[in-house]
């Protein structure tokens, strides 16, 4: 494991960012995700890695019909 904050899933709780938001270990309180502030860290303008099975659904063009 690289990263132990988050177990590797890139994403904490936004509640409790000491604990993981994904996997065996994650926070169960129901707060939303958050970039994992040791190993998913983004530049201005550019946008966190996205747990695995993401879909968008709004871009920043908005809706898609």
């Amino acid at each position: 494991m690289k990263c132990t904050r988050c177990e590797d899933s890139a994403w904490v709780c936004e509640a409790h960012p000491d604990r993981p938001w994904e996997g065996p270990n994650a926070c169960p309180c129901g707060a939303p995700g958050a970039p994992c502030p040791d190993c998913n860290v983004t530049k201005e303008g550019e946008v966190p890695r996205m747990p695995e099975g993401f879909r968008i659904e709004v871009d920043k063009d908005g809706w898609r019909h």
